[in-house]
């Protein structure tokens, strides 16, 4: 595994987490010793910083896009410093396939690997599929709630789907009636319930939309210019994440 990490201190502690994990892993300074270690060696997985001197970590993905074309797509976890709403868009849009916020944890770190791993092992092609995590449903996020399930009870997580449809349906509904009346309040309220619940079920554009719309809507002299403008975004995503969400739960009820 490669870790591209400037920061000395962040390299040795994701370094020892990988090691405590049981994985290998080699360290780079910056995008372009990503770039040239890669060249010379397949790693499963890079864990790529974003922010890194001589080349970032977003153009060094995109160069080793360029460079693996068609043919491997080498899983590329960014580690990213920042919590803004739009960060894990940024990541994706540049190629990277999932990511991590510092200070990376360790079970969350655990749990990405895994995924990845099992994902590389299983001859899917990466960065085509919706379900890839942090495409429109986090798989690990779902996979994570089915460690909730207790013996003898009915699907947890189908439970959840069946709640998140229902109520997701009557929120986006309440929602277009307070931005066609420019309610602040009520846009902020129910912004902000369909990203707690878009967040616990692991649809995480989602929920970075709605956290968008909270800072729009901050105030009565704050309101966008274009009031549709987020609502159709949030609308588009919902709707990918409702057939994503229907899917799971139907490959759920096969298996059951």
């Amino acid at each position: 595994m490669l870790i591209a990490e400037d920061n000395l201190v962040n390299q040795k502690v994701a370094s020892h987490q990988l090691l405590k994990l049981g994985y290998r892993s080699d360290v780079v300074a910056n995008g372009l010793e990503a770039v040239e270690a890669l060249g010379r060696i397949r790693y499963d997985i890079v864990l790529m910083d974003c922010q890194m001197p001589e080349m970032d970590g977003f153009a060094a993905t995109a160069e080793i896009r360029r460079i693996e074309g068609t043919g491997r797509h080498t899983p590329i976890i960014a580690m990213t410093a920042n919590a803004l709403a739009g960060d894990d868009k940024k990541c994706l849009d540049a190629g990277m396939d999932d990511y991590l916020s510092k200070p990376v944890k360790p079970e969350l770190l655990h749990q990405k690997l895994l995924y990845w791993f099992a994902y590389t092992e299983d001859g899917r092609t990466l960065g085509q599929s919706g379900s890839a995590p942090g495409s429109v449903i986090n798989k690990v996020t779902l996979s994570g709630l089915r460690e909730l399930q207790q013996p003898g009870d009915p699907d947890f997580v189908t439970e959840l789907i069946d709640l998140y449809l229902e109520s997701g349906s009557e929120q986006m509904g309440l929602l277009r009636t307070a931005v066609d009346g420019r309610n602040v309040g009520e846009v902020k309220r129910i912004a902000h319930q369909i990203k707690g619940s878009s967040g616990n079920i692991g649809a995480e554009q989602i929920a970075d939309v709605c956290q968008e719309m909270e800072t729009c809507w901050a105030d009565e002299m704050s309101t966008p210019d274009d009031p549709w403008a987020l609502f159709t975004t949030l609308e588009d995503g919902m709707r990918l994440a409702v057939d994503e969400l229907k899917k799971e739960r139907q490959e759920v009820a096969v298996t059951i």
